[in-house]
């Protein structure tokens, strides 16, 4: 996550390993925890390309995006705790 003052922009890429995409969970997890941020916060510019996903979320200060920026960090963070040879911050 790259934190600017109320902007924050989120690049996710790469594929976990952690098993066969199709049946990868931190792959999963993942994904739908980016979806859900991205779908659910106010102010998003989103690309996909060539499998990098680029999120930036304006007014990250509003109290809904911090809410959920807050919380996408925390689990994230709490991803990496429990598979962090699959997942990394950059």
């Amino acid at each position: 996550m790259i934190k600017k003052p109320n902007q924050t922009t989120i690049i996710a890429s790469g594929h976990a390993q952690y098993s066969v995409k199709g049946s990868d969970i931190v792959c999963a997890a993942f994904s739908a925890l980016i979806t859900h941020t991205v779908n659910n916060c106010i102010n998003v510019t989103t690309t996909d390309k060539n499998g990098t996903i680029t999120a930036m979320i304006s007014d990250s200060e509003r109290i809904e995006n911090k809410t959920l920026l807050s919380a996408f960090e925390n689990t994230v963070n709490e991803l990496i705790s429990q598979y962090s040879q699959y997942i990394t911050w950059c």
